[in-house]
């Protein structure tokens, strides 16, 4: 464990630390509550090899039943685990048949076995058990006083597992305002994801970040995953001058010159109008001007989105070979909104990426579970983005195929994007026809007519200016010429004539 000037010790458990506020009072004591299956031996067990490996003196002492043999058995599984600590820097006991006498025999031990251990780090897993056994709120006092009061004097810092939360009946057990830091451990409660999540009641002289975060238990250990938006924004870089291409020369030219550095850019339209292909032009052209590139996609897989760029004249398998282009895809099924923002930011980080292309804002839309937290989740999103200097391009499918009416409300993102391309199918002379148009591009000119593309061997092609046909939005596209007309004065019961 690291102290820093304010003397809060970090947990080594990722995440946990920014939740904390940077980590925990030295020498004081955190309580860790939630029911059993929770995480909270994982969670504490993760905390003692941290401390330990770091070169700290780790008394890990259990109050169950359970030996610690088989204890061992069941932790050891995770990689996080190494048993060259055991007996040296990490000591595992169990004070069981002890905790029968009485709280003080109890509290007489632990203070005589950190003094013996020289420990650093004192953790009691199981404090319900002293509870059952000795119910009276007095001796709960008197022992956590004594013990908190005697490991702090010798320097060392306790850490205190319950499960008493759900017995709570609106009175406080005393460890709950005794402790100078309290985190909660949560189960799975039926919405979607099915995740367990963590709360910090509070902390004593650290900035701790309230809510409820994600946790996730793996073959790892424990992992805390802030909410997204409670990430500090760092100092924005300054915007790129010079615009990105995107691979089609006349999209280009509608927009001035191309993608402004450091936008966000939101490319909607119906299935089956290209949106996907936009984007994988778009990195493809990235990587051809040796700019790294980052996509992220949930629906199809590496193989189909190569197979899909191989048969329009695009070659993805080459940039991703030479590391210009790193492809991650989330399944879209359980998945948690801030562990996959993070992992995103974590690859921009670690790839260098300038492009950002997400295959699917509608799937990304659809891992927020709480709709309260839309605006901030993405907000934050697209910030972090600006301030990494990242160009970014997402994709969203809009639920009307042709129709009079733009299906476009939705996701925050639109707001916050400073530029919206729409790509639709009208009906035009019995066939249906691809149209594009810039709906927005902020602070800058772009071209505001109504295009029609095409998709053939080499991608989208996006056709030189025509005329514009009336209707085109309405999916009732006819020229003006084709307009039809009556003629004035025909004949009673003879047809009018039409042009």
């Amino acid at each position: 464990m690291t102290s820093n000037a304010t003397k809060l010790l970090g947990t080594g458990i990722p995440g946990l630390d920014h939740v904390l506020g940077g980590g925990f009072f030295e020498r004081g004591m955190l309580l860790v509550f939630g029911p059993p299956g929770a995480g909270k031996t994982t969670m504490v067990f993760q905390m003692a090899h941290h401390a330990a490996s770091a070169g700290r003196q780790v008394v890990y002492v259990s109050t169950l039943a359970e030996p610690a043999p088989r204890l061992i058995e069941h932790v050891g599984t995770l990689s996080f685990w190494d048993p060259r600590l055991i007996g040296k820097r990490l000591f595992i006991e169990s004070i069981y048949p002890l905790v029968r006498q009485g709280v003080a025999e109890v509290a007489s031990a632990l203070i005589g076995t950190a003094r013996s251990r020289g420990a650093q780090l004192l953790i009691l897993d199981g404090l319900m058990t002293i509870r059952d056994l000795h119910p009276e709120s007095a001796a709960h006092r008197y022992f956590l006083h004594e013990v908190g009061v005697a490991l702090a004097a010798l320097g060392c810092t306790v850490v205190v597992t319950t499960s008493e939360v759900a017995d709570m009946r609106g009175s406080t057990p005393p460890e709950f305002t005794m402790s100078d830091a309290v985190v909660e451990l949560r189960h799975p409660d039926g919405s979607r994801p099915q995740v367990r999540a963590l709360s910090v009641w509070k902390n004593r002289g650290a900035p701790c970040v309230l809510g409820s975060h994600a946790v996730r238990i793996t073959a790892d250990g424990l992992t805390v995953h802030p909410r997204f938006e409670t990430r500090p924004l760092p100092p924005s870089a300054p915007s790129p001058a010079e615009r990105l291409s995107t691979g089609q020369p006349e999209l280009d030219a509608m927009m001035s010159g191309g993608l402004p550095g450091g936008s966000v850019t939101i490319a909607a339209g119906a299935p089956g109008t290209g949106k996907t292909l936009v984007l994988l032009q778009y990195l493809v052209e990235g990587a051809r001007q040796g700019q790294k590139g980052l996509l992220v996609g949930f629906r199809e897989s590496y193989r189909d989105l190569s197979a899909t760029a191989r048969s329009f004249g695009l070659d993805l398998d080459g940039p991703v070979r030479e590391g210009l282009l790193t492809v991650v895809r989330h399944v879209p099924a359980e998945l948690v909104i801030d562990e996959v923002l993070a992992q995103v930011l974590a690859e921009l980080e670690r790839t260098g990426a300038t492009r950002l292309g997400v295959d699917g804002l509608a799937e990304l839309d659809d891992t927020i579970v709480d709709e309260r937290r839309r605006f901030g989740v993405l907000a934050s999103l697209a910030e972090l983005v600006r301030a990494r200097g990242v160009t970014a391009l997402f994709t969203r499918e809009t639920g009307q195929v042709v129709g009079p009416e733009l299906d476009f409300a939705g996701s925050p993102l639109e707001v916050l994007a400073e530029n919206v391309l729409l790509l639709r199918y009208v009906e035009f002379r019995g066939a249906l026809r691809r149209i594009l148009s810039i709906l927005k591009m902020r602070g800058t000119m772009h071209d505001h007519s109504i295009r029609q593309y095409e998709i053939g061997g080499e991608g989208i092609r996006v056709l030189s200016r025509q005329e514009s046909a009336e209707g085109l939005l309405t999916a009732i596209a006819r020229l003006p010429s084709e307009r039809r007309v009556k003629r004035r004065g025909t004949a009673a019961g003879r047809p009018e004539d039409s042009r």
